[in-house]
């Protein structure tokens, strides 16, 4: 597999620039025990990008940089030649509060970015494990006993398999988030890469299928696709053939209960066209947008198209009253407590309405697509 992401995982992150509100701010408290040089970096998917550099002295330091912030959430770089840097994860309009200490990189704190803050739970559970191989890989090279040597290689499969197993839960709760792409593409060293089997396909995936989403031209997203195409040109014999064909739920499923209890699960729409759409019959906005997904959904229907709707009505009887009085035609779900819900974490909703669309394979072909958009890409891929 032909991983070409470019975080280490000692490396941190920020930016300059200068000013409107988008930007994102980054203050810095560093302590250094020598004079020295402070590099800020942009990391992109195969690439490093200088930004800036500064001199700080011995001792305490403050810092500020600014950065003009697009759209999808960046990796940033902080840190010395040395190789002593963490990575952030900043978003547009962020106010980010970085702590560091150059005699003990992993003790650094982050505040102000949600990003940054799961950037940091990866990057600890990682150092965790990558100490343990490391003096599993001293004592195996200083070791002249095949069965310590053995024994040895073992230990280090089922480390490589406890911390897989961590960060595979890591990304599956958070599909939606970058952070999840610099778990999948961790590495012991040039050569051992956590995720690096045809097996991990399906994970690879579901992420890609969500970046491609949230932010299609990005170069994560390119080379994520790049790397899938890779893996599925190496699967050759029939059973990872036969793999790739039951790998076709690359986004987190859903299983939510109808107006009669009875659970209604994404997957079973599967070889539909299907609008993932989140819902409240509170907001005006997705009352309209219901009324013109009405028409919508008539004329598509039977052409394979389904709409998975999940309503955010602050009551269960308020949810029941507009399906009864609005006669909706598809399916309508609702979690117990919409507060807490795991749809709206799973899928990154901000804010209600939203919607995705997603292809017979299921694989994300869009983002908040209604009325003549909506008709567009359906008309686009049913027509294909």
């Amino acid at each position: 597999m032909r991983f070409r992401f470019c975080i280490s995982i000692l490396l941190v992150a920020l930016i300059a620039g200068c000013g409107s509100k988008d930007d994102v701010v980054v203050d810095v408290n560093i302590n250094s025990p020598d004079k020295n040089v402070l590099y800020l970096n942009r990391i992109d998917f195969n690439q490093i990008f200088k930004v800036d550099s500064v001199k700080i002295s011995k001792g305490e330091n403050h810092k500020r940089f600014r950065i003009k912030q697009g759209d999808e959430p960046e990796f940033y770089s902080i840190g010395t030649k040395d190789g002593k840097a963490v990575t952030i994860l900043a978003s547009k309009g962020e106010r980010i509060k970085l702590t560091l200490d150059l005699n003990n990189i992993l003790s650094y704190q982050v505040e102000g970015s949600e990003g940054s803050s799961k950037v940091k739970e990866v990057v600890l559970a990682f150092a965790k494990s990558k100490a343990k191989v490391d003096v599993l890989s001293n004592r195996y090279l200083s070791s002249d006993s095949p069965e310590e040597r053995e024994a040895l290689n073992k230990e280090f499969d089922a480390e490589r398999k406890r911390i897989k197993d961590e960060l595979t839960k890591f990304i599956w709760d958070n599909p939606m988030s970058k952070a999840s792409i610099m778990a999948l593409y961790l590495k012991y060293n040039d050569n051992i890469y956590v995720f690096d089997s045809s097996d991990d396909l399906l994970l690879i995936k579901m992420v890609a299928s969500a970046w491609k989403a949230l932010y299609p031209k990005s170069n994560y997203t390119k080379g994520m696709l790049e790397d899938i195409k890779s893996i599925e040109k190496k699967i050759t014999n029939a059973k990872f053939q036969q793999m790739i064909q039951n790998a076709e739920m690359p986004i987190p499923d859903l299983s939510i209960s109808d107006r009669h209890g009875k659970k209604i699960t994404l997957s079973s729409l599967k070889g539909k066209v299907v609008l993932l759409d989140f819902f409240t019959s509170e907001n005006t906005v997705s009352l309209l947008d219901n009324r013109e997904l009405m028409e919508i959904y008539k004329k598509y229907k039977s052409k394979g198209f389904e709409v998975y709707q999940i309503s955010y009505d602050s009551t269960k009887e308020a949810w029941l009253n507009y399906l009864n009085s609005s006669n909706i035609p598809w399916i309508s779900v609702r979690e117990e407590d919409p507060k807490k819900s795991q749809a709206a974490i799973f899928y990154n909703v901000k804010q209600i309405p939203a919607n995705y669309l997603i292809g017979k394979d299921f694989n994300i072909i869009g983002k908040n697509l209604y009325g003549k958009e909506l008709q567009k890409a359906l008309n686009e891929y049913l027509n294909h």
